[in-house]
């Protein structure tokens, strides 16, 4: 969730506005749709309509955002992660000049005057609405009405050869795309730009199609005549069209090489050498990337963009000396100050990241920036750093300076866990209350619904969850799993643990491959001791997703609990860290192999940085219980007295001081 926001908040921050071309409102009737045609399809058109828009979008993060389980019935809705490809991706996409507040359009005519997608009614065609060409025009609807594209496409096309009007030539193209007739796309597209040779939005029809069919010379052809045409300031936005669009075509290495021979028509510059530097990336040449970005920052050593491209190339390490470094020597270095304080974020280091994010606050507000997003941030790290009251004076400064505009549902569900953290139960279903439900956030209303039935079961309203619960109406199968999930959980938070395991069960006869489902099955089954059908559950878990860290974590720490089978639970463990290297209960489990292992100091390391990474009771009671092994009592019973105030119901503390003999005041 915060990674989709982070990552938001940066394009809007940063965002160079003329790189985003869209059509106007008033032609989105005419826009291809994509609701009923094959998935091949599907993939074919939106790779058209995104080159078409050319819409910026940086590439796919990795899914740096994990879910891990909480001890709670309410998980922490604030954990998260940056990734440095997918952070550079959002920061990096910006041509050298991005932070001038207006940008000009990318492309101009040949008369030097801004392309638009309204057609001039002066280059209209004079042509008489004859009774012939408004049977042809109806007809044409019609015939989409009924779903005939093909006969609506003749009849389009030969209308717009006898008008030469482009708008009859734009309606034919926009007939075969949605059709998924890409070569009549395109004769209809050539046609349109032999009527409107200067039209801006036909060549970006036709750009599209040269990259869904991977044309690169057109490609190549297309930008090189641009690049003619444009003043020294469009430059860098033209260069960035080119590397993005290119970017996206299948073969890499020949992308690259027509990059290469769109930026050599044109003269080195700080910007060719950072378009270069990123189609290098995309193509995996991190020594090209590295090279071409430092001679970037050679020519103008202040390029925060330049730098930016030069750290999303390096290692994680050394892109984080690297973005210190030049905000030491340049202070004013917003965009990468954002990146170096996210970066700290991704690495877990969230006190240097607060503090780092605390700093361009005052940055922001010193500059007249606007700082919500900012606020929002820090809020979210406090919260992870389980400083609820800190955060949430961060969140509610958010919700006070956020735009009107603005999804303010994130900072609700951070409240409510905040509030969580305080045991405050009604004060986190009021804020739970809050949630928007629109067409566009259904699915994160419906959410947040079965959150409120879990904080009905931790006031002890087991009744009223179940009967809420009941009440919801689910509109797919992925939200009636989540309502039998969280029913189940309600009941288990009952004592019901049998009628639990049952529903769950027989949840699973309907959905067997179910991920949550097979998880809480596999816990409730555990908490029997009915480890063979635990086991199972978990072995089936990790057919369904193989790239699960908890369904390691989960049948490899089975294993470690009862002290059997450590030779699978490590190989499991060790595949789990393989996935989330950070996760700090996943590291909590391996130290607790080692313990089992009689391997008293590597374990004892392993939970002193689980403890930094996330000083939850149950890591405290681990360490204490490796330490009191070792005979280092007095920090041991410090951490357990920690632990007991933090958590004084806990069942692993109750075991422990029994098990160990100590008594605590």
């Amino acid at each position: 969730m915060f990674l989709k926001f982070l990552h938001q908040f940066l394009h809007n921050y940063l965002s160079y506005k003329s790189t985003i071309v869209a059509t106007s409102s008033k032609n989105a009737d005419l826009a291809p749709t994509i609701g009923q045609t094959s998935v091949e399809n599907k993939s074919i058109l939106r790779k058209s309509l995104d080159a078409r828009y050319l819409l910026v979008t940086p590439s796919e993060h990795s899914n740096c955002v994990r879910t891990t389980t909480s001890h709670t019935l309410f998980p922490i809705v604030a954990r998260f992660a940056i990734g440095i490809t997918g952070l550079m991706g959002a920061l990096t996409y910006l041509p050298a000049k991005a932070q001038e507040a207006d940008a000009p359009p990318i492309f101009k005519n040949a008369k030097g005057k801004s392309s638009s997608n309204k057609v001039k009614e002066e280059d209209l065609p004079k042509v008489e609405l004859s009774k012939e060409l408004m049977f042809k025009l109806l007809s044409s609807d019609v015939a989409l009405q009924r779903g005939e594209t093909g006969s609506a496409y003749v009849t389009l096309m030969s209308v717009a050869k006898e008008t030469r009007d482009p708008r009859i030539a734009k309606k034919a193209t926009d007939v075969a795309m949605s059709a998924q007739q890409l070569n009549e796309a395109l004769e209809a597209v050539q046609l349109w730009r032999s009527i409107s040779p200067e039209s801006f939005e036909a060549g970006q029809y036709f750009l599209s199609l040269m990259v869904v069919k991977s044309d690169y010379e057109e490609v190549e052809s297309f930008f090189i005549d641009q690049l003619t045409k444009v003043k020294p300031d469009e430059l860098a936005p033209t260069l960035y069209q080119a590397q993005s669009l290119l970017a996206r075509m299948q073969d890499k290495k020949r992308a690259f090489a027509s990059l290469e021979r769109i930026v050599g028509s044109t003269p080195a510059s700080v910007d060719t050498h950072i378009m270069l530097a990123r189609g290098a990336t995309t193509q995996g040449d991190k020594t090209r990337a590295i090279h071409e970005a430092r001679q970037a920052l050679t020519l103008q050593a202040d390029s925060e963009l330049a730098l930016l491209t030069l750290a999303q190339a390096s290692e994680k390490d050394e892109a984080l000396k690297l973005a210190k470094d030049f905000i030491r020597k340049y202070p004013k270095a917003f965009e990468v100050h954002l990146a170096y304080a996210s970066m700290l974020v991704e690495m877990r280091q969230l006190q240097s990241a607060r503090d780092e994010f605390a700093q361009l606050l005052n940055k922001f507000s010193a500059a007249k920036r606007p700082t919500s997003r900012l606020l929002l941030a820090l809020g979210s790290i406090e919260l992870e750093l389980q400083r609820s009251d800190s955060a949430i004076v961060y969140f509610q400064r958010y919700l006070n300076e956020a735009d009107s505009d603005e999804d303010k549902n994130n900072a609700y569900l951070n409240l409510a866990q905040a509030e969580l953290q305080k045991k405050d139960l009604k004060r986190a279903d009021q804020w739970l209350s809050k949630v928007e439900n629109t067409q566009d956030k259904s699915e994160t209303w419906f959410n947040v619904q079965t959150r409120r039935a879990l904080l009905m079961a931790s006031d002890q309203r087991f009744g009223e969850a179940r009967q809420f619960l009941q009440s919801l109406k689910f509109n797919n199968e992925a939200e009636e799993a989540l309502l039998l999930q969280t029913e189940a959980q309600v009941m288990k938070a009952a004592g019901q643990k049998t009628e639990a395991f049952v529903l769950l069960e027989a949840a699973l006869a309907n959905y067997p491959r179910h991920p949550d489902l097979l998880y809480d099955y596999a816990m409730l089954a555990d908490s029997f001791k009915r480890y063979d059908e635990m086991e199972a559950a978990l072995k089936q878990l990790i057919a369904v997703n193989p790239n699960n860290p908890f369904a390691y974590n989960a049948l490899g720490y089975s294993y470690v609990d009862r002290n059997v089978q450590l030779n699978d639970a490590e190989q499991l463990l060790k595949r789990a860290l393989e996935l989330a290297p950070e996760d700090p209960y996943i590291l909590d489990s391996f130290a607790w192999l080692r313990f089992r292992q009689s391997q008293f100091e590597e374990a004892e390391q392993v939970l002193r940085r689980c403890y930094q990474l996330r000083p939850d009771p149950e890591i405290e009671i681990h360490l204490a219980e490796v330490l009191w092994a070792q005979t280092k009592l007095s920090e041991a019973k410090k951490l357990l007295a920690s632990a007991q105030k933090k958590d004084p119901d806990n069942e692993l503390l109750k075991s422990t001081l029994e098990r160990l003999g100590i008594s605590l005041p």
